[in-house]
């Protein structure tokens, strides 16, 4: 299907391109400085000269550089426009998302942390490319691992740190360019997966990528007590802690039997009912759009 992503210029953004990629094919991909001048002719020419069947924007809640209201709505006026939001979950969102509903912005408003209280359309998970997951499997080298921003004295920050000083915690933090390939070898070379549900202003939980990414790698995954995980898969896909104490005490003493079932457990809800495929072909549906590979191929 011929699509056009409309997004930030973060390694998230990439990667649900890539995620989309894996399903359907490359899209044409306009991405923009959210902190940089507006520049909306950039969005509607291109819309004009790739003539999409779908438009899928990911922005900021509220940023310098998003589109303006008004382009939006134009943008409807050439293809379905579809919404995508990680943080929907998040409080500050919710006004943004409110207002695009008002404005009719948008065809489809679609959270991908599963925040099924947010004022969206559609909830669901976030979609990953499964390719780089594939191949020879390495060996599990690091007990229990976390891949991905750790930041400076934050609630994120402050548990980390502390289950790799006093736990054992692998840490990658990733600052910069890093290639998504090396963030999933690392998961892969891990027996234990640790997430932090918070959402980024630490005052909700959501399911976050790294849920999805655990599965697909194969790991144990150990969820914040607090997350929305129980809504979207069943107990005994995960294991979850209470507190920093609480987390150290399972990353020192749970048992090879308990962390191998989990692990599997969750590798198989994610394969069976969250590709990438499944994920955007959902949304497809929602705007009037077949999701069958061989019709999008051809359109």
């Amino acid at each position: 299907m011929k699509a056009l992503f409309i997004t930030t210029e973060t390694a998230d953004c990439a990667n649900h391109v890539r995620s989309w990629a894996s399903a359907f094919g490359p899209p044409a991909v306009v991405t923009y400085d959210l902190h940089g001048l507006n520049n909306d002719w950039r969005f509607t020419e291109a819309a004009e000269r790739e003539r999409p069947r779908v438009i899928v924007y990911i922005g900021a809640d509220k940023a310098r550089g998003n589109p303006r209201i008004g382009t939006l709505i134009e943008l409807r006026k050439i293809a379905p426009v579809v919404l995508i939001c990680s943080d929907a979950g998040d409080k500050p969102w919710h006004a943004v998302l409110t207002a695009y509903r008002t404005h009719n912005c948008f065809d489809l408003r679609v959270s991908i942390d599963g925040a099924n209280d947010a004022p969206v359309d559609l909830a669901t998970l976030t979609p990953v490319d499964a390719g780089p997951f594939g191949g020879p499997s390495p060996v599990r080298d690091i007990r229990c691992g976390f891949s991905g921003t750790v930041g400076h004295w934050n609630p994120r920050s402050e548990i980390i740190r502390a289950l790799e000083w006093f736990a054992g915690l692998t840490v990658r933090d990733r600052q910069g360019a890093s290639r998504y390939e090396d963030h999933v070898m690392f998961l892969r070379r891990c027996r234990m997966l640790l997430n932090i549900s918070f959402t980024g202003t630490a005052q909700a939980h959501h399911v976050k990528g790294r849920v999805l990414e655990a599965g697909w790698a194969g790991c144990c995954l150990l969820e914040s007590a607090g997350s929305p995980i129980g809504e979207w898969f069943p107990e005994d896909c995960y294991i979850t802690y209470r507190d920093p104490v609480h987390a150290a005490e399972l990353i020192r003493e749970l048992d090879d039997v308990t962390i191998e079932r989990a692990a599997r457990r969750l590798a198989e809800e994610v394969r069976a009912r969250f590709t990438a495929r499944q994920v955007w072909g959902g949304m497809l549906e929602r705007i009037g759009l077949v999701a069958d590979p061989v019709t999008l191929a051809a359109s």
